[in-house]
């Protein structure tokens, strides 16, 4: 069996109940599959199509999708946009056009199958946005991502989260944690990352040299060898700085033995290695 997320941000838990620990998120339009159900019928165990990801769900917040659909989806990653709008909506459509029913989406949601059609009735044609999931037609009233990626756009994209909260498990505008917020930035190029900072360090070619590290490189941070953090690297004015999610998305000054915390006095993170993602 399969499903869709159909809510902006679901989370993603330990075990079959609110109470336990929130592992990751879902967001709108990300897909999974469905490999059990909880004994009163509420909660579904899941594995996620896009970082493979496993964990509870609320039964409310997916709706059930063919494995027809699924296979589409999964073999055209390529046709579904990421909204880049930080809040807006989206209004699904019967077959007149009417609008049933409206849901607000914000940054980082999916919308599949994603097209744009002219309004030609118009002196001045506005494109109007749709997406689609199975038979159901969906207008959407915000932006999307470019999806062409240039290192500039990726740092001025992880930029635009500064000050969000960290949140464990978190991986959306509203809170994220570190691993989350790298993965969520790189999704907004339709390059899909694993969910864990140790997972994010086996993806991309090593950077040996640290005086060859670029804008957009990935910095991985550990302790007793073992990979805890993640952050992303930003070249400013020649200086080398870390863009990465402590406390809140922040900016700190990036050397050869890690993290500096400027308000600390200290390092809080040691450096483990460089990555270079390729698209």
């Amino acid at each position: 069996m399969y499903a869709i997320c159909k809510v902006d941000i679901a989370p993603l838990r330990q075990n079959a109940s609110d109470k336990t620990e929130m592992l990751s998120q879902l967001r709108f339009g990300e897909i999974m599959q469905i490999t059990a159900v909880s004994e009163n019928n509420k909660w579904l165990k899941i594995k996620t199509l896009l970082d493979n990801y496993e964990g509870w769900i609320d039964i409310l917040q997916v709706q059930k999708i063919t494995e027809s659909y699924y296979q589409q989806y999964s073999n055209q990653l390529h046709l579904h946009q990421i909204c880049s709008s930080i809040q807006t909506i989206c209004h699904l459509l019967d077959n007149k056009g009417n609008i049933l029913e409206s849901t607000h989406l914000s940054k980082g949601a999916i919308l599949p199958f994603f097209y744009e059609k002219k309004d030609t009735k118009n002196l001045k044609p506005r494109n109007k946005s749709f997406f689609q999931i199975e038979e159901q037609l969906y207008l959407f009233r915000g932006e999307v991502y470019e999806q062409k990626y240039e290192p500039k756009k990726l740092i001025s994209r992880a930029l635009s989260y500064k000050n969000i909260p960290y949140l464990w498990g978190g991986k959306s505008f509203w809170g994220a944690d570190c691993s989350g917020f790298v993965q969520e930035i790189f999704k907004s190029f339709q390059l899909f990352l694993p969910r864990d900072a140790y997972q994010q360090a086996l993806v991309g070619e090593i950077v040996a040299d640290f005086d060859e590290i670029e804008n957009g490189d990935v910095a991985f941070f550990a302790r007793e060898e073992r990979i805890i953090h993640v952050g992303l690297v930003w070249k400013k004015k020649n200086a080398l700085n870390i863009i990465h999610a402590r406390g809140f998305i922040r900016v700190d000054k990036l050397d050869k033995m890690g993290i500096w915390s400027k308000q600390e006095q200290n390092y809080s993170h040691y450096l483990h290695s460089f990555r270079r993602l390729k698209f």
